[in-house]
């Protein structure tokens, strides 16, 4: 039975207060327990909502969130939801993001980890079905690894929406729908129409609290307007109509890698300078344009700066127009990009190993069976050698039993043929992200589990 020894109030928040305790099983924690906040109860005085109506949210917000294994989302340790009142034990924070903007709104100048933090934590719980809806800095902790580094993860998931037929659709941070500040416009009217891009739209008005500051003045349920790379994506985050809107998290993340890029772009003519230009524009290439960009593509030297700027441009749209109209030219660029990935193996940069998984995963979504078994084992490369949790659990995701036998098939294939050797790899992945090959594909499991295992 687990010792709590109480230590300090953190705070409260609509449905409860949280507590500091100290265990002798998980160290400090973070206790919630049920205690609605007066403007709360004034709602339940005045019958406007219901105090079991407020309980089913706070189960709900335990239980799912337990059930959202991922770093960027605050985890779970137990809880127990039948006691009076009831409450649940999470990971402590050091503090929120609103306290890191509130002392320095640009987050010393280096606000990419929070950013891309922040975006891992949505990518994996759309992926599971769910939407936050009360996506704001107060509900977003910075947390210390054991190893001294700290992570942003994700809380407060009292406004979920769960689109797996569950019945639970919940309605309200208190009394009112999401945040005004940072709640989508479709959600004025009714608060069920929630989609991943309400959670964009909230991550775009995050932008604006960073790069514009929190306290800048701004008209709720509106799109953000400010200068720079930056101001062009939170704009498109935070467009009025949602699907006019980025259509996923991973195209917000290569956007605003891009985006946050401060290199002088150097070319070495200007045809290079066109060509990226070109892929930028977000126009649909004809033939003629993709002849253009293939054939620099063919006379770039694989160590060119142009080569990582032309790579770059290519978006998520373009691999799909690729796939549609010129399937060959889909199976060119993914050569190109996968042995970009390879030589440059121990290279890049944490945000942008993110960015190359998700191009990654493009591919595997559009290409041809030999396309699929490279990109995995490009992927798994990727992950290990920077030791980038996001890369490894994106390739142990797509490598699990889901995985079609031919790719599969193939990648055996490939690992014969290329006299490929991944065991340090998949060692690595267990240790890292705490697997067992035992969970890949059954045709992938028998090149790593002996015979008589």
């Amino acid at each position: 039975m687990t010792i709590y020894t109480f230590r300090e109030n953190k705070g409260r928040g609509a449905f409860g207060q949280v507590d500091h305790f100290h265990t002798d099983t998980w160290g400090d924690v973070a206790v919630k327990k049920f205690d609605p906040s007066p403007e709360v109860l004034n709602a339940i005085k005045s019958g406007y909502i219901s105090e079991e109506e407020l309980k089913r949210r706070f189960h709900s917000e335990a239980t799912y969130q337990a059930k959202l294994a991922h770093p960027n989302v605050v985890r779970i340790f137990e809880s127990n939801l039948t006691s009076t009142p009831p409450f649940f034990v999470m990971e402590l924070a050091e503090c929120t993001l609103a306290k890191d903007l509130a002392s320095d709104h640009t987050l010393g100048g280096a606000p990419n980890q929070a950013l891309f933090d922040i975006l891992a934590g949505l990518e994996w719980i759309h992926s599971q079905g769910i939407y936050h809806r009360d996506l704001k800095p107060q509900n977003i902790l910075r947390l210390r690894n054991p190893d001294g580094t700290y992570r942003y993860a994700l809380s407060d998931f009292g406004l979920i929406k769960v689109t797996t037929g569950d019945s639970t659709t919940l309605t309200a941070t208190g009394t009112q729908g999401g945040t005004e500040r940072y709640a989508a416009p479709e959600l004025i009217s009714n608060f069920k129409r929630a989609t991943a891009r309400s959670d964009v739209f909230s991550f775009g008005v995050l932008l604006y609290d960073i790069f514009v500051g929190p306290t800048a003045a701004r008209v709720p349920y509106t799109e953000t307007n400010f200068a720079g790379a930056v101001g062009t994506v939170a704009s498109k985050c935070t467009k009025l109509l949602p699907a006019r809107r980025f259509s996923s998290i991973a195209e917000v993340r290569a956007a605003l890698y891009e985006a946050m890029q401060s290199e002088v772009l150097k070319f070495g003519s200007e045809k290079e300078e066109q060509i990226v230009e070109l892929l930028h524009s977000g126009k649909h290439l004809d033939d003629q344009e993709w002849d253009s960009v293939f054939l620099l593509l063919e006379d770039l030297d694989e160590n060119s700066s142009t080569l990582d700027l032309v790579l770059r441009a290519f978006s998520k749209d373009h691999l799909e127009a690729l796939h549609t109209n010129a399937p060959d030219l889909l199976t060119a660029f993914s050569g190109y990009y996968i042995d970009y990935v390879n030589i440059g193996r121990g290279k890049f940069n944490f945000d942008y190993c993110d960015v190359i998984a998700d191009k990654l995963t493009w591919l595997f979504e559009f290409g041809d069976v030999g396309v699929r078994a490279s990109s995995l084992i490009a992927m798994l490369g990727l992950g290990t050698s920077h030791n980038r949790w996001f890369v490894e659990r994106r390739f142990a995701n797509l490598a699990g039993p889901t995985l079609d036998t031919p790719t599969a098939e193939r990648i055996l294939l490939e690992i014969e043929v290329r006299d490929l050797k991944l065991l340090p790899d998949i060692e690595h992945l267990e240790w890292s992200i705490s697997i067992s090959r035992s969970s890949l594909n059954p045709v992938l499991q028998k090149i790593w589990i002996p015979v008589s295992a």
